[in-house]
């Protein structure tokens, strides 16, 4: 970041103030200055909403709060600002000083966030920073950051009654953010993680969003048993719920949870979150039945990942769950869902779960992103059997080992959606899908062109093609007429410049053009395939891939889409 011009003679001679937009004028005459405080305060809103994700893993802000006492109070003798009582718990360092030119210290990152500099800008700037209160609603707490958390309490209290964004990350970083041998912080100790929850939780009926990462079950369980005690009031405002558990684990079927010490099903915040839209439990369960779960009228998002066998719902919780989410629009099940095999999903009456067509198909009218991932064939085929869709448009399939004939057999059939559409008759799933978004899908030849026969509809098409088989683009490659007549962009992953130029003039031959295609980045692709390509197309572009298996599907789902909002699957 650029600092003042500076005499290194120790004057400060005309020819250099002049124009200087980072010294400010000799008067009270700054033009920023005569805007109403009210507007002031509009634009601080928007340079905090058009901050990075505040939910991204950020060190280096952890750093900035760990070492600013260190510097605090050393300069700015002269500057105006307003020594409040807490302004020391977010000063920074002068950028006049020679630390703050320094070429080691310059970069972005060593700042604090926009909320913190716009408050040390001058005594006017900060008045208006302080009583805008929506700055300092968004709490984000990383892996180094260490108790006493002023930074924490101060934002409780600027924030007043305002609905808080709060983000918990208790993962270590990863292996390469560390170079040349540097070691990496300790980890973030239970007792500590009490500590920053001491001053959390009493603010639970203003959470508005909640996300916990955390390395290790003990922080979650920590968090867990924190918003369950009984003295936790209902979360009245939130809507957004987060929790991950990122172990590695393989993605075949867990049968047992490794902790049984810590497999308590807790009630969260007193069994009461009416607000609640979007649920994510990656690795983490809670009690199945608790009433925000089983009455989520307003949930529209709904992910479950990574849950041993014996930690799952049980299929009446699972239906009941479904059942009485009348808004959900995205459901996700990545190694996770009702617990035991399809066969056992049967309610008998009399039993606890007993309740009136409880062993119908379950109806979800506005569900239109379906995501199954890591599941066996058998399983996904009986989910499928019980899910009744009829708006779906968008579905992702992950799946790496078995044979998934069976599946595609289930979704081209035509009892698929199990509701009369209509005319009264049953509708073909795959023929309403706009998306398919396809990470991995073992079968034979034979079920590839089945499953293109149907997709009439389909516009958008995903596919990772290190995961699947040769036949998924040979198809495309050869087209007819008839195959994937509406589609329109392709996402396509491990493919040569080639096998591209190939696939895209095949189309056009047959009268049926690609218009935008996004590919992975490959030095099997050079300058003059990306040239043709761009040529032919509406729009060519380049996606980064993923080295992680276990993320595949989600950078299948959400690369380019700039208009789709996927849940994810993995983080």
């Amino acid at each position: 970041m650029m600092g003042i011009i500076q005499d290194t003679q120790g004057g400060r001679p005309e020819s250099i103030l002049e124009n200087n937009p980072f010294v400010p004028p000799p008067t009270s005459s700054c033009p920023i200055s005569r805007l109403p405080p009210e507007l002031l305060s509009l634009v601080f809103e928007h340079g905090v909403s058009t901050n990075e994700d505040p939910y991204d893993e950020d060190e280096a802000t952890a750093q900035f709060w760990n070492d600013f006492g260190d510097v605090q109070n050393e300069h700015r003798t002269e500057d105006g600002l307003d020594r409040d009582s807490d302004s020391d718990l977010d000063s920074d360092s002068d950028p006049e000083s020679d630390e703050s030119d320094s070429s080691e210290n310059s970069d972005f990152e060593d700042w604090p966030p926009f909320e913190i500099l716009v408050s040390h800008v001058c005594k006017h700037w900060r008045t208006v920073a302080l009583e805008t209160l929506s700055l300092w609603t968004t709490i984000d707490v990383s892996y180094d950051e260490r108790p006493p958390y002023e930074r924490v309490a101060t934002y409780l209290e600027r924030s007043k009654s305002l609905p808080l964004s709060i983000r918990i990350d208790c993962e270590p970083p990863d292996d390469d953010f560390y170079v040349n041998d540097e070691e990496g912080p300790r980890p973030l100790s239970v007792a500590e993680l009490w500590e920053l929850l001491e001053l959390l939780v009493p603010h639970v009926p203003r959470w508005g969003f909640v996300r916990m990462d955390a390395a290790s079950y003990e922080h979650m369980y920590t968090f867990l048993e924190a918003v369950s005690a009984q003295s936790i009031p209902p979360a009245a405002q939130l809507q957004r719920l987060q929790l991950y558990h990122h172990e590695d684990m393989e993605t075949d079927e867990v049968t047992a949870f490794p902790r049984p010490d810590l497999s308590n099903h807790f009630t969260l915040f007193g069994g009461s979150a009416p607000c609640l839209r979007s649920v994510t439990l990656w690795g983490v369960h809670v009690n199945w039945s608790q009433s925000w779960l089983q009455s989520a009228s307003n949930l529209t998002e709904l992910e479950l990942a990574y849950h041993s066998e014996d930690v799952r719902p049980t299929w009446g919780a699972f239906s009941s769950m479904l059942r009485s989410a009348h808004a959900l629009k995205t459901l996700s099940l990545c190694s996770s869902g009702p617990s035991g095999p399809p066969v056992g999903w049967i309610i008998d009456p009399g039993t606890v779960d007993w309740t009136e067509g409880i062993n119908s198909s379950i109806l979800l009218s506005n569900l239109s992103e379906l995501v199954l991932a890591f599941l066996p064939s058998y399983y996904a085929v009986g989910l499928l059997r019980r899910l009744c869709t009829p708006a779906l448009k968008k579905l992702v399939l992950d799946f790496d080992n078995g044979e998934y004939d069976d599946l595609i057999s289930q979704l081209v059939g035509s009892a698929t959606l199990m509701a009369p559409s209509l005319n009264g008759q049953p509708r073909n799933l795959l023929r309403s899908l706009e998306s398919l978004k396809l990470a991995g899908l073992p079968c034979i030849p034979n079920s590839v062109d089945l499953l293109y026969d149907e997709l009439v509809n389909l516009k958008t098409l995903h596919l990772s093609m290190s995961h699947l088989p040769r036949r998924f683009l040979e198809v495309l490659l050869f087209p007819s007429c008839t195959v994937l007549p509406a589609l329109e962009t392709l996402y396509i992953s491990d493919v040569d410049g080639e096998e591209l130029r190939s696939l895209v003039s095949q189309r056009k031959d047959v009268g049926l053009p690609l218009k935008t295609v996004y590919t992975e980045e490959s030095p099997d692709i050079d300058p003059d395939d990306v040239a043709w390509l761009r040529a032919n197309l509406d729009k060519f572009e380049f996606f980064e891939g993923s080295d992680d298996d276990e993320i595949d599907v989600i950078d299948i789902a959400t690369e380019g889409d700039d208009d789709e909002d996927w849940s994810d699957v993995s983080e």
